[in-house]
């Protein structure tokens, strides 16, 4: 089965988190950079992985947008979400629910938070003052949780066979 891994990533994690994906789940799996990757046809793929990360309460325009221009082929494919996020259980819920559309999320096989990291060096002036808020000291923090990302990968392999 032809798998497409579709995400968009500001400083990385969501990146990492695709090429994680990729690797695991091997075969013919294509990665898409939806910062460039616009013209992606999702009728070529029968597993579509859509991720992305969020910043200051929202997800990246371009995975929107990837969403509602592809909706009527996502609705005829097997869909996964993956969410790169700081926050863990109802918290990381509540992202995702304000993140995808809720006819996506009704769709999708499976809806995994792997985690997040925030390196400080990479952010912007305008997202350093942003992390000053958050409950923790500026500096780096990792809450990644790569296991996550077998589970979907297997989850999406054992509906190709």
């Amino acid at each position: 089965m032809r798998t497409l891994i579709a995400y968009r990533t500001k400083y990385g994690t969501a990146a990492a988190c695709a090429r994680t994906l990729m690797e695991k789940m091997g075969g013919d799996t294509v990665l898409a950079d939806l910062a460039d990757a616009r013209d992606v046809d999702v009728k070529d793929y029968d597993i579509v992985l859509v991720g992305g990360s969020i910043y200051a309460g929202k997800i990246q325009r371009g995975v929107v947008s990837f969403c509602e221009k592809n909706r009527a082929a996502l609705l005829q494919r097997k869909v996964g979400i993956f969410l790169c996020c700081l926050y863990q259980g109802e918290d990381a819920l509540l992202q995702m629910q304000s993140a995808f559309p809720d006819w996506l999320l009704a769709h999708a096989f499976a809806r995994v938070f792997p985690g997040g990291e925030i390196h400080y060096d990479r952010l912007t002036l305008l997202d350093r003052l942003l992390v000053r808020g958050l409950p923790h000291p500026p500096g780096d923090l990792s809450r990644l949780n790569p296991g996550v990302l077998d589970e979907l990968a297997a989850a999406a392999r054992a509906l190709g066979s």
